[in-house]
């Protein structure tokens, strides 16, 4: 019997085993759905013939190691290897900014409206003039943002109004 083989059935018992599991604990369907599915992989990756492939390259990669000499280049080659993975990680799992940063001595860019759709018509009546628009002008409303204190920027008075308005400061 072939090694890949028997890692095809241990892999695929040790799915189906933890999805019995699972379903059994939760009482759902749903782990067992998702464990056969699971299981399913790694019997078409051996169909397929990947299964050959990978233990084959792992075999590759033993081989390699073992007449490999380490000296320091390889040393800093491997480094820079693990080193490298490392750092697309850490980025991968930082936050994306929410907004753009803003250079010093510019405003910040504003995204554009979204086009407005097309105002209705109003019906004929003794107001309604042709070229007039169907809904009056919004009012203006006021911002409520305070004047903009000495040392502070718009956005630490405006915090600060704000606690002042709820008692907190």
């Amino acid at each position: 019997m072939p090694i890949s083989l028997i890692i095809t059935v241990g892999l695929t018992l040790v799915i189906l085993a933890v999805a019995a599991g699972l379903t059994a604990r939760s009482h759902s369907a749903r782990p067992l759905v998702r464990g056969i599915g699971l299981a399913a992989i790694p019997v078409g990756y051996y169909l397929v013939g990947f299964t050959d492939l990978t233990i084959n390259g792992v075999v590759s990669l033993i081989d390699w190691l073992q007449r490999t000499v380490f000296t320091n280049v390889t040393a800093w080659g491997i480094g820079l290897l693990v080193g490298g993975i490392a750092i697309f990680a850490l980025g991968a799992l930082l936050p994306r900014r929410s907004r753009p940063a803003v250079e010093e001595g510019k405003a910040p860019a504003k995204p554009a409206a979204p086009p407005r759709p097309a105002a209705r018509p109003v019906e004929a009546g003794p107001a309604a003039r042709p070229g007039t628009p169907a809904t009056p002008p919004p009012a203006a409303k006021p911002t409520g943002k305070p004047a903009q204190q000495k040392g502070l920027d718009a956005e630490d008075a405006e915090i600060e109004a704000l606690l002042r308005k709820r008692g907190i400061m």
